[in-house]
């Protein structure tokens, strides 16, 4: 069985690292939680209102506005894998806001065979994590919090579990229509790996602004990542791609509050998963918001050249 895993990897792995780190049953854990996370660029941890899923890109993202809301979200990955995200926020004056997600992906069944090629039937890798967030206002304009996530992986007889937490601030300045946010990802302990190799959890540290237009309903993200491993530029890259390899960007624009467009694009991604030799819309996303009667519908797809195009589906409502 194990020679369908290069493939798999391949299929279902966002790149995005400089240096090959082997995370093993963990690497779900970088799949974006919602379409309207996928649509401004996988990393928009400073935006802060009532899409309650955005408390797993930075758990300081969880506020009052957020209370009873509860969120689904799908994912069409490629090769038929699927993946989804349920989410709830909860607010209680004296403690804060608290945040309940599960993620999982659901690989499909997969034909298992031995190392001369003889079919034993077939298995259906899984990935599950769940989280709990909370959030706090410190003051006016700085708010902080922290996750904790349970994570299990199945693949056949095999196994992998971690406990992992997450750190978060985020900063309002409203005369300048500016917010600033830095978030810890995944910082946690294997407790068990899927093969004799530890499986490793995907450290991140992240540093985010946004910026909203006083004059146009447009608001512009861009998020510094993988800041553990920021001294680890490709040499194989220009000046300007290595400026850019460690940065997302997003935009969103308000052409009513019953309807938003978005857009969000990853260089990195565009030049690991890029194949054609002009033009290529790899690491190109886009997507948009539908409020109607108090439900949120948002789409998003993000291009991942000849490999195909993801599809991400999220709705939203008040309980």
């Amino acid at each position: 069985m194990w020679r369908f895993l290069p493939v798999l990897w391949l299929c279902v792995v966002p790149p995005s690292r400089a240096q090959e780190i082997p995370l093993g049953g963990f690497a779900f854990l970088r799949l974006p939680s919602s379409a309207r996370v996928a649509a401004l660029g996988e990393t928009p941890l400073a935006v802060a209102d009532d899409d309650v899923a955005l408390f797993l890109l930075n758990p300081a993202l969880l506020h009052t506005g957020q209370h009873r809301q509860f969120q689904v979200s799908y994912l069409n990955h490629v090769g038929g894998i699927r993946a989804g995200t349920v989410a709830y926020a909860w607010h209680q004056e004296n403690s804060g806001t608290l945040g309940l997600a599960l993620r999982f992906l659901d690989w499909g069944a997969i034909d298992e065979a031995d190392p001369e090629g003889n079919r034993n039937g077939t298995f259906r890798p899984l990935d599950l994590a769940l989280t709990v967030g909370l959030g706090r206002t410190l003051h006016t304009s700085l708010y902080y919090g922290v996750n904790l996530h349970l994570i299990h992986s199945t693949l056949a007889e095999r196994q992998a579990t971690a406990v992992a937490l997450d750190a978060g601030i985020r900063y309002e300045i409203p005369n300048q229509l500016l917010t600033l946010s830095g978030s810890l990802h995944y910082l946690g302990l294997t407790l068990q790996s899927l093969g004799t190799m530890p499986d490793r959890l995907p450290f991140d540290v992240r540093l985010s602004l946004r910026k909203r237009l006083r004059y146009l309903p447009l608001q512009l993200t861009v998020t510094l990542y993988d800041l553990p491993h920021l001294g680890r530029l490709p040499e194989n890259q220009t000046w300007l791609g290595r400026l850019f390899y460690y940065l997302n960007f997003g935009a969103e624009l308000g052409a009513s509050r019953s309807f938003q467009l978005r857009f969000g694009y990853s260089y990195r991604r565009h030049e690991m998963l890029k194949i054609r030799p002009r033009l290529d819309l790899a690491g190109f996303n886009a997507g948009f918001g539908l409020r109607i009667v108090g439900l949120h519908f948002d789409y998003a797809f993000s291009s991942w050249s000849t490999l195909g195009t993801l599809h991400y589906l999220t709705v939203q409502t008040r309980l």
